[in-house]
């Protein structure tokens, strides 16, 4: 039994199926590289708003009851040290997060992504000068800020360097 070939026709259809996936992998990863985009957050972003993803109340990974944030679909933030309060206004520029405040006239822009659970913040630019290392810092989203007091924190620390002490 002879083999059949394909058919022309069906040889140009799959060639320039072939063709256009093609382009779309390289332009996706030119996409990505232009804008500081893995290929998930890329794609994410397609699909999703950053600006509707962002609106919530978010708190530090690393220094919970220290460091949180609240975004608000006004495009106004509050900014959580403690229970010190500043307040400003946000810009989102593909996956880039700008701060404003208007009380110190001084924007700080991150790289940012947001999962539906987590918020990853890295400074790209603090006042106009680029950071010496980029360092990502992680939020969760929550319900309620739980915000420490001064005094809480100092209380911490001093039980912290107590047991340090005893230890050794």
């Amino acid at each position: 039994m002879a083999k059949k070939g394909l058919s022309k026709t069906a040889k140009i259809i799959i060639s320039v199926i072939v063709a256009v996936i093609l382009a779309l992998v390289i332009a996706g990863g030119a996409y990505c590289i232009v804008t500081d985009q893995n290929p998930q957050e890329a794609a994410q972003s397609i699909f999703t708003s950053n600006d509707d993803q962002i609106i919530g109340k978010w708190q530090s990974q690393k220094n919970p009851g220290i460091s949180a944030y609240i975004f608000y679909d006004d495009g106004t933030y509050d900014s959580y040290i403690s229970t010190a309060n500043f307040s400003g206004n946000y810009e989102i520029d593909g996956n880039k997060l700008i701060l404003r405040n208007p009380s110190t006239n001084k924007d700080i822009i991150y790289k940012f992504s947001v999962t539906s659970k987590e918020l990853s913040l890295t400074v790209i630019e603090d006042d106009g000068q680029k950071p010496d290392e980029k360092e990502v810092s992680v939020y969760d989203r929550v319900d309620e800020l739980n915000q420490k007091s001064l005094m809480d924190i100092i209380g911490e620390l001093k039980n912290d360097a107590e047991t340090t002490t005893e230890a050794e």
